[in-house]
């Protein structure tokens, strides 16, 4: 005897209304290729059905009842069923919801039975319907990762800003704390070391805001460059009665303190002739770095000079002030920022009287 069944609502077009229950129908099973997963977590193994609501129920984002709600389906409703999680009371269907995939209890279903045309069509209708929520997660997930990279640009680039303010501050703090420029040729200042002494001097304005203050650095350099010829001629030339000159090396090569006091201590014996005061300032303290730079082997490099160089040489301990007020290292794990670097200047300048 055949017996129809009386369809009140689709969720899949009017095509299902040739869904009809025939005696000699092909009643749809599980149609299980692969397993899927749902958001939820659950697995999801595909079938291909058509089901009738009996009462009004929410259909959920996920297959979990407590899951957000995507809508209600009336009482009466039919659906287009593309997966299932669990069985019986706690199994869920999967099923196409307008352009959307949802989830409904499967206790709240009754499977209709259709002919094998109707179930490639709701086979075809389910897989579009999920590629399009494909396309649209992969496109939701693209325009996050594209946000979050701006994001990350924008913040480096006020970190960018940040640290420039914090230079133009302490280059301000230490023009405003000059007493007085130095006179050129008289009484200068001569600056004398590696890339440190160099990146210090770009931190508060170099010569050009410190009148009579002369820099005098060789990036990457060590003693192998401070005992040339070159090197001397480039400090000499600043040097007149009265000057101050602050030796800051060793950073590069801290197991050549032999060869950095005597070639000191060489130096000095003309300088201190030439009217000139020298002093020795010993390296500042390291970061973590991939160089092998430790701060013991500075600590022992800075003991060797400060007992063993001339007792004309005067010594400025910019290790100990470094550590005490602390200081903070560029990625490198040996240049400082220009907070320091401006610190640094200040602290060298007030130990010789000049600020």
């Amino acid at each position: 005897m055949e017996k129809r069944v009386k369809i009140r609502k689709t969720v899949f077009g009017g095509a299902i209304a040739r869904i009809c229950c025939l005696a000699l129908c092909l009643c749809l099973g599980l149609s299980i290729s692969m397993t899927a997963q749902a958001a939820s977590g659950k697995k999801v193994t595909p079938v291909t059905m058509a089901a009738v609501v009996g009462e009004e129920k929410t259909v959920t984002q996920q297959a979990d009842k407590t899951s957000a709600a995507l809508g209600i389906l009336p009482a009466g409703t039919t659906v287009n069923v593309c997966g299932q999680t669990g069985s019986g009371k706690s199994g869920m269907y999967q099923i196409v919801y307008g352009n959307a995939i949802g989830y409904i209890t499967q206790t709240a279903c009754q499977p209709v039975c259709v002919d094998a045309a109707m179930t490639a069509a709701l086979a075809a209708q389910a897989e579009a319907v999920k590629q399009q929520v494909a396309q649209a997660q992969a496109a939701a997930a693209a325009l996050a990762a594209q946000q979050a990279a701006l994001a990350q640009q924008a913040a480096m680039q006020q970190a960018a800003v940040q640290q420039a303010a914090v230079q133009q501050a302490a280059l301000a703090q230490a023009q405003a704390e000059q007493k007085a420029p130095i006179p050129a040729g008289s009484g200068n200042v001569i600056f004398v070391g590696d890339s440190r002494t160099g990146q210090m001097a770009n931190a508060v304005g170099g010569t050009a805001a410190w009148p009579g203050t002369a820099f005098v650095a060789c990036f990457g350099g060590g003693v192998d460059w401070l005992s040339t010829a070159q090197a001397k001629k480039d400090v000499d030339q600043y040097v007149t009665p009265g000057s101050v000159i602050i030796l800051n090396y060793g950073v590069n090569d801290l197991s050549r303190h032999n060869d950095y006091i005597a070639t000191i201590n060489r130096y000095a014996q003309d300088w201190i002739s030439k009217g000139a005061t020298v002093y020795f300032a010993s390296v500042g303290p390291v970061g973590e770095n991939e160089y092998g730079k430790r701060n013991w082997a500075v600590e022992y490099f800075n003991n060797q000079l400060n007992n063993r160089l001339d007792a004309r040489i005067g010594r400025l301990n910019l290790y100990v002030f470094l550590t005490g007020s602390g200081y903070t290292t560029q990625a490198d794990g040996l240049h400082y920022d220009g907070a320091t670097y401006a610190a640094m200047f200040r602290f060298l300048m007030q130990s010789i009287g000049r600020i």
